[in-house]
């Protein structure tokens, strides 16, 4: 979500933006004494076809954005196990304010089954909000940086086991 000039390094502005989420952090943490805890997974569970993220959300409710951050597919979410041709997602859904669901095209029958979430982009494409591996859940934090950057909490990148 934040800008790259070669996919590698920062922009100018994105120095400034990354810059603000730490000063975000370090005031939640070292002024205001809370805890400080990234949108990261709590729990990915399956019943069937239905894979259950529950997340650690800052700022209520969950938001896909496609405003910010192309779709990359499924909103940056991938399913995998060990069958070797594991079912396509064939919907993703926000299902509470700190919940997403994950409807398979059909039961998973491999092993190792696993989440992953913003892991997968183009080879040869830069990454960046447009392209690379990236995702579009973040929450609905409306806190806005001294340089009106929009400073919402975005989701981290992750590959997790299916409870």
């Amino acid at each position: 979500m934040l800008p790259y000039v070669d996919g590698v390094h920062l922009t100018g502005d994105g120095s400034r933006w990354l810059g603000e989420y730490y000063a975000k952090a370090y005031r939640s943490v070292l002024i205001d004494g809370l805890p400080w805890r990234p949108l990261a997974p709590r729990s990915i569970t399956r019943e069937g076809a239905v894979v259950t993220v529950e997340f650690d959300v800052p700022v209520p409710p969950l938001v896909l954005d496609e405003v910010l951050v192309t779709n990359p597919g499924n909103y940056g979410f991938e399913f995998t196990d060990t069958s070797g041709a594991p079912p396509a997602i064939a919907a993703v859904a926000l299902v509470g304010p700190a919940t997403v669901q994950l409807t398979l095209a059909a039961e998973p029958v491999g092993g190792n089954q696993r989440v992953r979430y913003a892991a997968t982009g183009t080879p040869g494409v830069w990454g960046g909000p447009t392209t690379g591996a990236r995702g579009n859940l973040r929450d609905s934090d409306a806190t806005v940086s001294r340089h009106g950057y929009a400073l919402h909490n975005w989701a981290v990148h992750f590959d997790e086991p299916v409870e």
